[in-house]
Protein backbone atom coordinates (compact mmCIF):
# COMPACT_ATOMS: atom_id res chain seq x y z
CA UNK A 1 0.00 0.00 0.00
CA UNK A 2 1.49 3.12 -0.90
CA UNK A 3 0.10 6.50 0.87
CA UNK A 4 0.22 9.70 -0.94
CA UNK A 5 -0.33 13.20 1.14
CA UNK A 6 -1.64 16.52 -1.15
CA UNK A 7 -2.97 13.76 -4.00
CA UNK A 8 -5.77 16.18 -5.33
CA UNK A 9 -2.96 19.33 -6.06
CA UNK A 10 -1.15 19.36 -9.62
CA UNK A 11 1.53 16.64 -8.97
CA UNK A 12 -0.30 14.47 -6.60
CA UNK A 13 -3.16 13.72 -9.11
CA UNK A 14 -0.60 12.63 -11.75
CA UNK A 15 1.30 10.93 -8.95
CA UNK A 16 -2.03 8.52 -8.14
CA UNK A 17 -2.74 8.28 -11.28
CA UNK A 18 0.92 6.95 -12.08
CA UNK A 19 0.92 4.39 -9.42
CA UNK A 20 -2.62 3.37 -9.93
CA UNK A 21 -1.67 2.22 -13.66
CA UNK A 22 1.17 0.63 -12.46
CA UNK A 23 -1.34 -1.72 -10.18
CA UNK A 24 -0.14 -0.24 -6.96
CA UNK A 25 -2.66 0.16 -4.20
CA UNK A 26 -2.99 3.73 -3.11
CA UNK A 27 -4.64 5.48 -0.08
CA UNK A 28 -4.85 8.82 -0.59
CA UNK A 29 -5.19 11.40 2.51
CA UNK A 30 -7.86 14.08 1.18
CA UNK A 31 -9.56 16.91 3.04
CA UNK A 32 -13.50 16.26 4.72
CA UNK A 33 -15.34 18.14 2.61
CA UNK A 34 -12.68 18.09 -0.80
CA UNK A 35 -14.27 16.43 -3.49
CA UNK A 36 -11.62 14.02 -5.49
CA UNK A 37 -13.23 12.54 -8.33
CA UNK A 38 -10.09 12.17 -10.11
CA UNK A 39 -9.16 10.01 -8.03
CA UNK A 40 -11.61 7.23 -8.73
CA UNK A 41 -9.38 4.65 -10.59
CA UNK A 42 -8.22 1.17 -9.44
CA UNK A 43 -6.81 0.44 -6.70
CA UNK A 44 -7.14 3.95 -5.57
CA UNK A 45 -8.79 4.30 -1.90
CA UNK A 46 -9.58 8.35 -0.32
CA UNK A 47 -9.26 8.32 3.69
CA UNK A 48 -10.55 11.58 5.43
CA UNK A 49 -8.58 13.35 7.24
CA UNK A 50 -6.02 16.32 7.94
CA UNK A 51 -2.20 16.65 8.30
CA UNK A 52 -2.96 18.71 11.07
CA UNK A 53 -4.28 16.15 13.05
CA UNK A 54 -2.30 13.13 14.49
CA UNK A 55 -5.38 10.97 14.47
CA UNK A 56 -5.50 11.50 10.90
CA UNK A 57 -2.02 11.04 10.41
CA UNK A 58 -1.63 7.38 12.78
CA UNK A 59 -4.87 5.87 10.26
CA UNK A 60 -3.10 7.16 6.92
CA UNK A 61 -0.04 5.15 7.98
CA UNK A 62 -1.34 2.22 9.07
CA UNK A 63 -0.40 -0.56 6.68
CA UNK A 64 1.53 1.32 4.17
CA UNK A 65 4.91 0.34 2.80
CA UNK A 66 5.60 3.59 1.56
CA UNK A 67 4.66 7.36 2.41
CA UNK A 68 4.64 10.06 -0.67
CA UNK A 69 4.43 13.06 1.13
CA UNK A 70 3.13 16.10 -1.03
CA UNK A 71 0.61 17.95 0.99
CA UNK A 72 1.97 21.85 1.74
CA UNK A 73 0.80 24.92 1.86
CA UNK A 74 2.57 27.05 -1.28
CA UNK A 75 0.93 30.60 -0.98
CA UNK A 76 -0.54 31.91 1.87
CA UNK A 77 -4.48 32.90 1.39
CA UNK A 78 -5.87 36.34 1.41
CA UNK A 79 -4.91 39.59 0.16
CA UNK A 80 -3.68 41.03 4.32
CA UNK A 81 -3.17 38.61 6.86
CA UNK A 82 -1.74 39.05 10.61
CA UNK A 83 2.02 38.10 9.73
CA UNK A 84 3.06 35.60 12.71
CA UNK A 85 -0.35 33.73 11.22
CA UNK A 86 1.16 33.35 7.97
CA UNK A 87 4.14 32.19 8.96
CA UNK A 88 2.89 30.09 11.75
CA UNK A 89 0.62 28.45 8.80
CA UNK A 90 3.61 27.39 6.68
CA UNK A 91 5.47 26.38 9.98
CA UNK A 92 2.60 23.88 11.00
CA UNK A 93 1.79 22.62 7.42
CA UNK A 94 4.72 22.27 5.90
CA UNK A 95 7.43 21.57 8.88
CA UNK A 96 5.39 20.24 11.63
CA UNK A 97 2.94 18.10 9.32
CA UNK A 98 5.82 16.34 8.00
CA UNK A 99 7.76 15.80 10.73
CA UNK A 100 5.02 14.08 12.66
CA UNK A 101 3.91 12.43 9.19
CA UNK A 102 7.12 10.84 9.79
CA UNK A 103 6.97 9.87 13.42
CA UNK A 104 3.67 7.82 12.66
CA UNK A 105 4.83 6.10 9.22
CA UNK A 106 7.94 5.24 12.07
CA UNK A 107 5.60 3.69 13.97
CA UNK A 108 3.49 1.74 11.01
CA UNK A 109 6.72 0.23 9.67
CA UNK A 110 6.82 2.38 6.39
CA UNK A 111 9.85 1.15 4.59
CA UNK A 112 10.52 4.38 2.80
CA UNK A 113 9.15 8.19 3.30
CA UNK A 114 9.36 9.89 -0.04
CA UNK A 115 9.82 13.67 0.93
CA UNK A 116 8.52 16.07 -2.00
CA UNK A 117 10.92 19.29 -0.57
CA UNK A 118 11.52 21.89 -3.45
CA UNK A 119 14.32 24.01 -4.90
CA UNK A 120 12.99 26.98 -2.31
CA UNK A 121 14.80 24.86 0.53
CA UNK A 122 18.06 25.28 -0.90
CA UNK A 123 17.18 28.81 -2.19
CA UNK A 124 18.57 30.73 -5.17
CA UNK A 125 21.63 30.47 -7.22
CA UNK A 126 23.47 28.89 -10.39
CA UNK A 127 24.87 25.25 -11.08
CA UNK A 128 23.56 24.67 -7.13
CA UNK A 129 24.55 20.87 -6.87
CA UNK A 130 22.72 18.45 -4.47
CA UNK A 131 25.01 18.78 -1.37
CA UNK A 132 24.46 22.89 -1.40
CA UNK A 133 24.64 24.70 1.31
CA UNK A 134 20.89 25.96 2.04
CA UNK A 135 20.46 29.37 1.51
CA UNK A 136 16.10 29.55 1.45
CA UNK A 137 14.68 33.30 1.87
CA UNK A 138 11.10 33.21 1.78
CA UNK A 139 8.59 31.48 4.48
CA UNK A 140 7.81 28.75 2.27
CA UNK A 141 11.46 27.89 1.62
CA UNK A 142 12.66 27.97 4.68
CA UNK A 143 9.62 25.74 5.85
CA UNK A 144 10.61 23.42 3.65
CA UNK A 145 13.90 23.32 4.96
CA UNK A 146 12.87 23.09 8.55
CA UNK A 147 10.78 19.93 7.42
CA UNK A 148 14.02 18.30 6.21
CA UNK A 149 15.63 18.60 9.71
CA UNK A 150 12.58 17.45 11.01
CA UNK A 151 12.89 14.11 8.83
CA UNK A 152 16.38 13.62 9.20
CA UNK A 153 15.80 13.97 13.05
CA UNK A 154 13.36 11.26 13.41
CA UNK A 155 15.53 8.62 10.87
CA UNK A 156 18.28 9.36 13.76
CA UNK A 157 15.73 8.78 16.82
CA UNK A 158 13.55 5.72 14.77
CA UNK A 159 15.44 4.27 11.74
CA UNK A 160 12.85 5.80 9.66
CA UNK A 161 14.35 5.21 5.81
CA UNK A 162 13.59 8.36 3.76
CA UNK A 163 14.35 10.20 0.29
CA UNK A 164 14.44 13.56 0.02
CA UNK A 165 13.46 15.28 -3.50
CA UNK A 166 13.42 18.85 -4.34
CA UNK A 167 11.75 19.61 -7.57
CA UNK A 168 12.35 22.49 -9.68
CA UNK A 169 9.54 24.47 -11.21
CA UNK A 170 6.91 21.99 -12.01
CA UNK A 171 4.56 22.62 -15.64
CA UNK A 172 2.90 20.33 -17.57
CA UNK A 173 -0.58 19.41 -19.06
CA UNK A 174 -3.98 20.16 -17.31
CA UNK A 175 -4.76 22.56 -14.22
CA UNK A 176 -1.53 23.13 -12.53
CA UNK A 177 0.33 26.00 -11.40
CA UNK A 178 -1.62 29.31 -11.41
CA UNK A 179 1.81 30.73 -12.21
CA UNK A 180 1.94 28.61 -15.54
CA UNK A 181 -1.40 29.53 -16.63
CA UNK A 182 -0.84 33.19 -16.15
CA UNK A 183 1.97 33.45 -17.87
CA UNK A 184 0.73 31.33 -20.77
CA UNK A 185 -2.12 33.57 -20.95
CA UNK A 186 0.00 36.68 -21.33
CA UNK A 187 1.74 34.90 -23.72
CA UNK A 188 -0.88 34.53 -25.66
CA UNK A 189 -2.69 37.42 -25.72
CA UNK A 190 0.53 39.55 -26.97
CA UNK A 191 2.54 40.51 -24.04
CA UNK A 192 4.34 39.03 -20.89
CA UNK A 193 6.15 40.55 -18.11
CA UNK A 194 9.51 40.06 -17.23
CA UNK A 195 12.18 41.38 -14.18
CA UNK A 196 14.43 43.86 -15.94
CA UNK A 197 16.39 42.10 -19.17
CA UNK A 198 14.84 38.82 -18.15
CA UNK A 199 18.09 37.71 -18.52
CA UNK A 200 17.80 35.53 -14.94
CA UNK A 201 17.62 32.14 -15.19
CA UNK A 202 14.55 30.12 -14.06
CA UNK A 203 15.20 25.89 -13.34
CA UNK A 204 12.42 23.68 -14.56
CA UNK A 205 10.96 20.86 -14.55
CA UNK A 206 8.28 19.22 -17.22
CA UNK A 207 5.98 16.65 -14.57
CA UNK A 208 6.16 13.17 -16.33
CA UNK A 209 10.01 13.97 -15.90
CA UNK A 210 9.72 14.33 -12.16
CA UNK A 211 7.27 11.52 -11.72
CA UNK A 212 10.20 9.28 -13.66
CA UNK A 213 12.74 10.86 -11.06
CA UNK A 214 11.05 10.31 -7.97
CA UNK A 215 10.01 6.60 -8.84
CA UNK A 216 13.72 5.77 -9.61
CA UNK A 217 14.87 7.98 -6.26
CA UNK A 218 11.73 5.60 -4.32
CA UNK A 219 13.42 2.41 -5.78
CA UNK A 220 17.33 3.04 -6.14
CA UNK A 221 18.45 6.46 -4.26
CA UNK A 222 20.23 5.48 -0.99
CA UNK A 223 18.92 6.72 2.55
CA UNK A 224 18.90 10.08 3.55
CA UNK A 225 20.21 11.11 -0.11
CA UNK A 226 18.47 14.55 -0.81
CA UNK A 227 18.01 14.99 -4.92
CA UNK A 228 17.62 18.40 -6.93
CA UNK A 229 14.93 17.44 -9.79
CA UNK A 230 15.45 19.53 -12.90
CA UNK A 231 15.70 19.52 -16.48
CA UNK A 232 17.81 22.25 -17.04
CA UNK A 233 17.53 25.99 -16.53
CA UNK A 234 16.30 28.89 -19.61
CA UNK A 235 16.31 32.50 -19.25
CA UNK A 236 13.15 34.21 -18.37
CA UNK A 237 12.95 36.10 -21.80
CA UNK A 238 14.07 32.50 -23.72
CA UNK A 239 11.10 31.32 -22.14
CA UNK A 240 8.43 33.97 -23.24
CA UNK A 241 9.60 33.77 -26.53
CA UNK A 242 9.84 29.98 -26.63
CA UNK A 243 6.22 29.87 -25.42
CA UNK A 244 5.20 32.67 -27.90
CA UNK A 245 6.72 30.32 -30.60
CA UNK A 246 4.66 27.59 -30.02
CA UNK A 247 1.48 29.16 -30.18
CA UNK A 248 2.49 31.36 -33.26
CA UNK A 249 2.71 34.69 -31.08
CA UNK A 250 5.60 37.11 -30.17
CA UNK A 251 4.66 38.53 -27.85
CA UNK A 252 6.10 42.02 -26.27
CA UNK A 253 8.87 41.88 -23.39
CA UNK A 254 7.00 44.47 -20.56
CA UNK A 255 9.98 44.86 -18.84
CA UNK A 256 9.83 45.47 -15.31
CA UNK A 257 12.82 47.96 -13.53
CA UNK A 258 14.15 45.46 -11.19
CA UNK A 259 15.52 48.27 -8.66
CA UNK A 260 12.52 49.76 -8.51
CA UNK A 261 10.58 46.24 -7.92
CA UNK A 262 13.18 45.85 -5.03
CA UNK A 263 13.02 49.83 -3.41
CA UNK A 264 9.25 48.82 -3.65
CA UNK A 265 8.92 46.37 -1.52
CA UNK A 266 12.03 46.87 1.01
CA UNK A 267 9.25 49.88 2.13
CA UNK A 268 6.61 48.10 2.00
CA UNK A 269 7.53 45.19 3.27
CA UNK A 270 9.21 46.72 6.98
CA UNK A 271 6.25 48.53 7.31
CA UNK A 272 3.95 45.68 7.32
CA UNK A 273 6.10 43.66 9.41
CA UNK A 274 5.90 46.68 12.06
CA UNK A 275 2.23 46.57 11.65
CA UNK A 276 2.07 42.51 12.00
CA UNK A 277 1.01 42.48 8.31
CA UNK A 278 1.50 40.71 5.41
CA UNK A 279 0.15 40.42 1.87
CA UNK A 280 0.17 37.38 0.04
CA UNK A 281 -1.23 38.20 -3.12
CA UNK A 282 1.05 41.41 -3.87
CA UNK A 283 4.40 39.99 -4.56
CA UNK A 284 5.25 43.54 -4.41
CA UNK A 285 5.23 44.10 -0.84
CA UNK A 286 7.29 41.09 0.33
CA UNK A 287 10.81 41.49 -0.62
CA UNK A 288 11.85 37.94 -0.13
CA UNK A 289 9.33 36.78 -2.93
CA UNK A 290 11.11 39.80 -5.22
CA UNK A 291 14.56 38.51 -4.40
CA UNK A 292 13.16 34.74 -5.47
CA UNK A 293 11.42 36.15 -8.56
CA UNK A 294 14.61 38.35 -9.89
CA UNK A 295 17.44 36.00 -8.97
CA UNK A 296 19.20 33.17 -10.88
CA UNK A 297 17.95 29.39 -10.74
CA UNK A 298 19.61 26.25 -11.81
CA UNK A 299 20.80 22.79 -10.50
CA UNK A 300 22.85 19.91 -11.12
CA UNK A 301 20.82 16.88 -10.90
CA UNK A 302 24.17 14.19 -10.45
CA UNK A 303 22.48 12.69 -8.36
CA UNK A 304 19.70 11.12 -9.73
CA UNK A 305 21.26 10.74 -12.69
CA UNK A 306 23.90 8.44 -11.69
CA UNK A 307 20.71 6.71 -10.51
CA UNK A 308 19.83 6.23 -14.53
CA UNK A 309 17.40 9.33 -14.43
CA UNK A 310 17.61 11.79 -17.45
CA UNK A 311 14.68 14.36 -18.81
CA UNK A 312 12.09 12.59 -20.75
CA UNK A 313 11.50 15.26 -22.93
CA UNK A 314 13.21 18.58 -24.11
CA UNK A 315 11.81 21.91 -22.66
CA UNK A 316 10.43 22.80 -25.66
CA UNK A 317 8.67 19.34 -26.31
CA UNK A 318 7.55 19.53 -22.79
CA UNK A 319 6.09 23.84 -23.29
CA UNK A 320 4.77 21.93 -25.73
CA UNK A 321 2.84 19.13 -24.34
CA UNK A 322 1.52 21.41 -22.03
CA UNK A 323 0.33 24.08 -23.84
CA UNK A 324 -1.36 21.38 -26.11
CA UNK A 325 0.46 21.93 -29.23
CA UNK A 326 3.07 20.67 -31.53
CA UNK A 327 6.36 21.13 -30.50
Amino acid sequence: MDLVTGATGFLGRALVRRLSAAGLRVRCLVRPGSGAPELSLPGVETLRGDLLDADSLEAAAAGAGRVWHLGALVRAPGFLTLRKNTIAGFDALNAGAAGRLARAAARAGVRRFIFFSSIAALGPGENLRDDAPPRPVTFYGKAKLAAEGLLRNCSAETGLDYVILRPAMIYGPGPGSGTWAKLFEQVRRGKAAVPGSGGNTLSVCHIGSLLDAALIAAEKAPPGAALNVSEGAIKVKDLVLLIGELVGRKPLLLKLPVPLLKAVSGALDPLLAAAGLYMPAFIGADKTRILEACSSWSHQCEGLRALGWKPALSTRAGLADALGVKP
